[in-house]
């Protein structure tokens, strides 16, 4: 033996006291389960920043896509304005017509009825 055998013998024997000891009170079987079951929390945790992440991003498209959507409603409300300003004549025409056909229809119904035929 040499002299730093003298000299860290101690400090081993106590190092492999405390392992077996460590291992008394938690059994190696029990140490694996725990890791399995970290290794499974992290995964699910990995997992569901992965997801969180992609429903970021659709709410980033979303929210991206709002002002563009706006300014086609603005535009298309504007079209609309000036669409029934442009028919307002047309729809007047068609009042008109509405009324000439009631004056006529309203002379036919005051005619006699046409005689039932005879036999």
């Amino acid at each position: 033996m040499g002299l730093l055998d003298l000299a860290f013998a101690p400090v081993r024997a106590v190092l492999g006291v405390a392992e077996r000891e460590g291992e008394k009170a938690l059994p190696v079987r029990d140490i694996e389960q725990i890791q399995t079951k970290v290794l499974e929390t992290a995964e699910a945790i990995r997992l569901a920043t992965e997801t969180i992440e992609q429903h970021v991003e659709v709410v980033e498209t979303l929210a991206t896509s709002v002002p563009p959507l706006t300014t086609a409603v603005e535009q298309l409300t504007l079209q609309l304005v000036e669409l029934t300003k442009l028919l307002a004549p047309v729809a007047a025409a068609e009042r008109d017509v509405a009324r000439v056909e009631g004056f006529f229809s309203r002379r036919h119904r005051h005619e006699p009825a046409d005689p039932p035929p005879s036999d």
